[in-house]
Parts: C-alpha cells; structure tokens; sequence
C-alpha cells in the first residue's frame, strides 16, 4: 500500500517584526515538517510580510516577493515537499496582485491571483481575472483559494470538477468571523470530497486588527482531522491516498452533478 499523505500548515503572527526575520522562521518550521513527514505545507496569507493594509504593498512586494519565491522554491527542491502560501506581487504589467504561490519538489513555481477580495483589499490590489490556481503535485492535484475566497463554494467546486484532489487556504482571516472560518474548511471538504488544509495567521497586527488562528485540516469526508488555538504552532497529518476516491464513492456529488448535466442536456 502507499504511503499516507503528509499534510501540514503552519500557523504564523500577523505582525513579523521584519520579513527576512519571518521568511528564516518560515524555513525553519518547513525543514521541521518536512522531516517529520510532511508532502504538503500551507503556509499562511502573508505570513512573510504580515497583513496589515497600512504598509505600502506596492513597495513590499518589490522588496521581498523574489526573495520569498526564491526561498520557498529552494525549501521545496531540498526537503521534497509542496509548498502553498499567498504574498502580495507585481505582475508583469506592474499591476499588485493578492498572489496565491504553489512551489514544487521539482523546482516548479507556480502564481495565480485572488479574485474575491475582502473589504479595503480593493483598494490596495487588482483582482485576478479567475479566482483559483490548479497545480500537479507529487501527491495530486492540488486547487489554491486564498482566504475570503473559501466562502465561495464555486470556487472549490470548479476546481474539483477540474480534478483537485487536495486544497490548500492560505489565510489572512479575521478573528471577528471565527465562527465562518472553522466552518469552511470541512464544508468545502465534504462538498467537493477533498482534502482542505486551511492556514491562517494570528494575534494582533499593528493596527489592532485581530486573525482567527485556528488553522484546520479536513478529510474528504469533511472530519476535522487537526486544529490549532489562536497561538503560532504547526499541525501534521497522514491521509491515506485512496481518501479522496472513497469519499467520492460514498457522496457522490460531483459524479451526480455531471451525470444530472448529461440528462439536463438531452
């Protein structure tokens, strides 16, 4: 038989005191996990810059996503291990963008964009013209929504339908909203049979805006297999391979929608 799938995320402070100081601290948890057996970390929404929409985006991004690209890709190729997060970008047109980041063991870097953004986001980032990002991974194909965009059951669906197996939140969420956030991970995950590793920054940002914490792993089956409180900290756990398909047999929502299109289409 396979071997079980490592999922992780790691749960990080809103307010890094510098973005050298969190990207060596972000290292350091990933080498960890990856050494205690982890295929997949999902690290959360800004966790290099922290989240805190007073800072010049503009000017971060064009200091530290290279670096962050950089580190995550070498993290990825040295430890084997899928690497998921959001940080904010300039893309080519210059436009900054919410950008979702997939690195992979064989080198791959891989951006997308968030579509759905969330209050004052609007003003500070261009959203992306789709929402969701769709990666091959060593262990499946693996969907990226960030944050808000998980309150979006379309979003998760469209990327199930098109074959994620596995969907990594990397998440800025805010602590006003808790009761939302510990719902979505496990309803996207007993919608769509996937497995949801949902990451998302803590404590106080500067500004005095408080984050959710609670960074959750969902089985297929939407059972809530790990969650962490509202401190820094780091969950592991192992899923059998066969986890999506067995779940999918036994709810079969998605093999139900495309069979009710094929009638609906007669």
């Amino acid at each position: 038989m396979s071997a079980p799938i490592g999922v992780a995320v790691l749960q990080t402070a809103a307010q890094p005191h510098d973005w050298r100081e969190a990207l060596a601290a972000v290292e350091a948890e990933v080498a960890m996990l990856a050494a205690l057996g982890a295929d997949l970390v999902v690290i959360p929404e800004f966790a290099i810059t922290g989240y805190n929409l007073d800072f010049d985006y503009v000017a971060l991004a064009g200091h530290t996503a290279e670096p962050t690209i950089d580190a995550l890709r070498r993290l990825a190729r040295k430890h084997t291990v899928t690497l998921a997060t959001a940080i904010p970008h300039l893309d080519a047109n210059g436009d900054l963008r919410d950008a979702s980041l997939v690195t992979t063991p064989d080198g791959g870097i891989h951006l997308g964009g968030k579509r759905y953004l969330w209050g004052d986001e609007h003003d500070r980032f261009e959203p992306a013209a789709r929402s969701g990002l769709l990666v091959p991974t060593p262990v499946g194909l693996l969907g990226v929504v960030v944050c808000y965009e998980a309150g979006f059951p379309e979003t998760v669906r469209e990327l199930a339908r098109a074959g994620a197996e596995l969907i990594a939140v990397p998440a800025a969420f805010g602590h006003a909203r808790l009761h939302i956030w510990r719902l979505l991970a496990r309803a996207r995950a007993v919608e769509n049979g996937c497995i949801v590793a949902a990451a998302g920054l803590c404590g106080e940002n500067a500004a005095g805006v408080r984050f959710a914490g609670h960074s959750t792993i969902a089985d297929p089956t939407g059972r809530r297999l790990a969650e962490l409180d509202e401190l820094p900290g780091r969950a592991l756990v192992r899923i059998e391979r066969d986890a999506v398909a067995r779940a999918r047999l036994e709810v079969p929502y998605l093999a139900d929608l495309e069979r009710l299109e094929r009638v609906t289409s007669l």
